[in-house]
């Protein structure tokens, strides 16, 4: 792909700072530990929170943690590693916690916790 120069007013109808007022409701990012890697998206207009969880790039489980079901475990196993993530949600302190058991072939079994984003 070719990369050509524009001009400097190209732009110029955006004015600056200019975001959709939705675009302010949605937050998304990941976290990884290791093999396993946690995608979410908050939507605060909803309340909601989806997920996709992956063990070694593979898809292990995902969806969508509201007041419903503020809550999920799921786990996998792969190439020799072992995975269980539990993810929760707490919408009156805007925050989703996870808990994770990690087993890998080389270093044992090793449980994490904490907080995995808040807003």
């Amino acid at each position: 792909m070719p990369v050509n120069s524009a001009p400097v007013d190209a732009l110029v109808h955006l004015p600056e700072g200019h975001l959709a007022p939705e675009a302010m409701q949605q937050y998304c990012n990941s976290f990884s530990l290791g093999p396993i890697t946690i995608q979410y998206c908050v939507d605060s207009s909803v309340p909601q929170v989806t997920y996709n969880v992956t063990l070694l790039g593979v898809n292990i489980g995902s969806g969508v943690l509201n007041a419903q079901q503020p809550s999920v475990t799921l786990g996998g196993s792969l190439g020799g590693f072992k995975a269980e993530v539990t993810l929760t949600a707490d919408f009156q302190a805007e925050q989703v916690t996870y808990e994770i058991t990690l087993c890998t072939p080389f270093g044992g079994c090793k449980n994490y916790s904490g907080t995995l984003f808040s807003w």
